[in-house]
């Protein structure tokens, strides 16, 4: 009979497998899990965004089986977006699966997790309205008693975000005092709480690397600024310890897993990509503003393209089956000619139906662009005018470092090491994000469901 192990899984937000190959002699933690264990990449789905990627992790399926294509969906029978939700999610989680095989979890921090009634301990991420409120009340007590606080912070703060450029000083400092204190108390729980299954997901990597990543990486010019390069390397440092200092309180029957939901690549260029859909007569202006109704088809951000569909759209521009196969065409054939400065930002076209399967396939948008490495759509629907010189492009975007911009999965893969009981020593793996829930159900030894689109890594 199969052993019944634990699992206390570590999330990084962000965690770059060139960065932890590149400053690997100074992780310790790591080399242990190279050495004794299982280090590897995770694939992320399409497109490489937060809350897309954690959902499919704790899903086990790609998001047209899932239903969260983006930070933002479009509302039904309308032009407008509304920001996703843990609750928008059309799919058991792994949380609910452990939970209704008796086993005993604590959540901390990881994106699109809310309240729920399970065996154990949530403290939910963002984007839940309860994000940082531990559940149950007794663990809330717990925490205020010991900390004095009544909410964890998980994230940075959007005021912070918004001063990078003028106060980075205050942004390392609220980057370090967040994941001390994400660590302290994470600790704390993994020796509190009884549990099967434990996982922290600390976010500071995926912020600290979109802002920095001309720092560290030599394909910019006057990259190494001494203090930011030392600020990314010793936050990898840092978190290898934390990582060490949750090791001394795992026991014989306890795997341990590291991972990642996407990893970065540098951007220098954002595409406007509705510029060229204006040119190529897709879109219209009213006011110098894109209108919606009387456009074709329009790009909200991050290289979706949604075309204006009859019984779909209010304003049922473009007919189903045949002239809409026409118009998919025809835009892929015109942003594909696309150069900037003699080069193609743009790597390849999809329609949908060949990046994503299942039941919420309807819910995708109708086209995604994937990027070139060094190149990113611009993350809001924008347009500009004919007198303006960063026509179609710019060259100074506010991120250096992505993965969301839309980017092929292999360009921007994440992380994994699995060390513990059985795991065969010194083994590469490349798991897709969707295989890592049914692997870590099989190492449970709990039953995986039918409907996964993953499969379990057979070690």
């Amino acid at each position: 009979m199969k052993r019944d192990l634990k699992m206390l899984v570590i999330g990084l937000d962000g965690a770059s497998p060139i960065l932890i190959n590149k400053w690997i002699n100074n992780l310790p933690i790591f080399q242990k899990f190279m050495k004794k264990g299982i280090i590897g990449q995770t694939v992320p789905p399409v497109p490489a965004q937060t809350p897309v990627a954690w959902t499919t992790f704790m899903t086990g399926k790609n998001p047209g089986n899932h239903g969260i294509f983006s930070f933002a969906i479009r509302k039904e029978g309308t032009y407008e977006r509304k920001i996703i939700g843990p609750e928008m999610i059309k799919s058991k989680t792994l949380w609910h699966i452990l939970t209704e095989a008796g086993k005993k979890i604590v959540t901390i921090n990881i994106p699109m997790t809310d309240i729920k009634q399970v065996k154990g301990v949530i403290i939910p991420g963002f984007p839940s309205s309860n994000e940082g409120i531990p559940y149950p009340r007794r663990v809330k007590e717990k925490i205020k008693k010991k900390f004095k606080i009544d909410k964890i912070e998980g994230d940075l703060e959007t005021e912070t975000l918004e001063r990078v450029e003028t106060d980075p000083d205050l942004f390392f400092e609220r980057i370090n005092k967040i994941t001390e204190k994400m660590a302290e108390i994470t600790l704390y729980l993994v020796q509190e709480e009884k549990w099967d299954f434990f996982m922290p997901v600390f976010m500071a990597l995926d912020r600290i690397q979109h802002f920095f990543w001309k720092y560290i990486d030599p394909t910019f010019q006057n990259h190494r600024d001494k203090n930011y390069y030392n600020f990314v390397k010793d936050l990898y440092i840092k978190l290898d310890k934390i990582i060490g200092e949750f090791l001394k309180f795992v026991y014989e029957d306890t795997i341990v897993m590291i991972i990642s939901d996407h990893g970065f690549c540098p951007i220098h260029t954002e595409v406007i990509v509705n510029d060229y859909l204006r040119k190529q007569g897709f879109i219209n202006l009213e006011y110098k503003k894109i209108d919606m109704e009387q456009s074709k088809a329009i790009s909200y951000g991050c290289g979706d393209i949604w075309l204006n569909v009859k019984k779909r759209d209010p304003k049922n521009l473009v007919k189903q089956v045949k002239e809409y196969e026409t118009t998919r065409n025809r835009i892929i054939e015109c942003l594909n000619k696309i150069k900037i400065n003699g080069r193609k930002p743009i790597k390849n076209i999809k329609k949908r139906e060949d990046v994503w399967w299942g039941k919420y396939l309807n819910k995708a948008p109708d086209l995604i662009t994937f990027f070139n490495i060094g190149y990113q759509a611009a993350r809001r629907p924008l347009i500009t005018t004919e007198n303006n010189k960063k026509l179609y492009f710019n060259t100074n975007p506010r991120w250096s470092g992505g993965h969301d911009g839309t980017h092929d999965p292999n360009d921007v893969t994440g992380i994994i090491g699995i060390i513990g009981p059985g795991i065969p020593a010194g083994k590469n793996i490349k798991l897709h994000l969707w295989d890592v829930a049914p692997t870590i159900l099989s190492i449970m030894n709990v039953h995986i469901p039918d409907d996964f689109d993953g499969k379990p890594f057979n070690f």
